[in-house]
């Protein structure tokens, strides 16, 4: 089974003719399959007939949207809200900022994402011309992130063997659980 990467993908403000760009390019074209309960990226790139793909290619769903498999599952005026597998949706991000970045140059908009263990997380920002910048932490440096900003987990910590003190793993990562949702919004809110 994929790990799923969870996604949220919005603009920090556009212009009317943008704004009716994402409107139409982005909402309206989501909203033509609300039959769904999720809807498939791959709708940005194939053609469909009778709830299938017609010229559906793995290669180019990868290439045109970064993962093997993603679906909206809610969006908006100013956001979607994406999940896929295994990867985030940057090339699909990078899309969409390109089509609405024609009628606005200083549109930006920014993709924040987790990985559901977390393997990874993320954030990326987009402008007309694509990606613009990106920041990535792994699994490791959000534990050790945690243990630094919060003295309870960092009793937990044997720095010498690197681990979780002895018969303290269990306390240690489910307090790790608790904490680690709020340090890791907190960072992608600040990284770039």
């Amino acid at each position: 089974m994929a790990n799923h990467v969870g996604g949220h993908f919005r603009h920090k403000g556009l212009n009317p003719a943008a704004q009716k760009v994402w409107d139409e390019y982005v909402v309206k074209k989501l909203e033509k399959h609300t039959d769904r309960h999720e809807v498939h990226l791959g709708h940005y790139l194939f053609e469909e007939s009778d709830g299938e793909f017609t010229n559906w290619d793995f290669n180019e769903m990868c290439e045109g949207v970064g993962a093997k498999w993603a679906y909206a599952t809610e969006w908006d005026e100013d956001y979607v809200n994406v999940y896929s597998a295994w990867r985030p949706v940057i090339e699909w991000c990078e899309h969409i900022a390109k089509v609405v970045g024609e009628a606005d140059s200083e549109a930006e908009f920014i993709l924040t994402y987790e990985d559901e263990m977390p393997n990874f997380v993320g954030v990326a920002s987009f402008t007309k011309y694509g990606l613009d910048d990106q920041e990535e932490l792994e699994y490791d440096e959000i534990r050790d992130k945690c243990i630094r900003d919060y003295s309870e987990l960092a009793e937990l910590w044997d720095e010498e063997a690197e681990d979780w003190l002895e018969d303290k793993e269990d306390e240690a990562n489910e307090l790790l659980w608790e904490l680690q949702h709020d340090v890791i919004h907190e960072w992608q809110e600040g990284a770039l």
